[in-house]
């Protein structure tokens, strides 16, 4: 067994996942605060005027055009997302609290992305089934260990993607799948 026991909860403790569902209301307010204004001042502006989709982040970061459900004006947000078997993955951490994931229910049908220099209308459909989420975040954890470290305490030197139980982690998200409109 790891030094890290099984049943170990992930988020741990000090990740940005654990203070985002666990923390006091001030330790989220704050951390709100700081991604809203690095997304105001510079992922929003760099990625709109080109910089972000020269660079590697055009793999990581998109911006999702929503319609505010309480003022009908178009917000954007830039999420990370992960691309496997061709479909865009985007969690929210927050679960059904973030604003977007919000949004997004409220108006189905006003719903961008854009990925790189690409932007598109999309539907979405939201993972449902915890196996499903719990497959995913076991593919993302062998595939990104270093983000998953970060985001909710992973650590790819001690635990074992099999025999991690995500299930608890699996239902405190939202996992939305994005697909371009036909």
């Amino acid at each position: 067994m790891s030094k890290l026991e099984e049943n170990d909860p992930i988020p741990r403790p000090g990740s940005v996942e654990y203070k985002f569902l666990f923390g006091t209301y001030e330790e989220q307010q704050r951390i709100l605060k700081n991604w809203k204004r690095m997304n105001k001042f510079f992922t929003i502006p760099f990625y709109k005027i080109g910089i972000i989709p020269l660079t590697p982040l055009r793999k990581v970061f998109l911006l999702l055009y929503t319609k505010g459900r309480k003022t009908g004006k178009q917000r954007i947000t830039p999420l990370e997302y992960r691309r496997k078997d061709g479909i865009i993955h985007v969690v929210a951490g927050r679960g059904r609290k973030a604003h977007w994931f919000k949004n997004l229910i409220a108006n189905p049908n006003s719903v961008k992305i854009k990925v790189g220099f690409r932007k598109f209308e999309a539907r979405y459909q939201i993972l449902e089934n915890v196996s499903d989420k719990v497959e995913l975040l076991q593919w993302y954890v062998k595939k990104f260990p270093r983000d998953a470290k970060f985001l909710f305490g992973w650590d790819s030197k001690s635990d074992d993607p099999e025999k991690t139980d995500l299930s608890g982690f699996a239902k405190l998200i939202e996992i939305v799948q994005f697909h371009p409109k036909e």
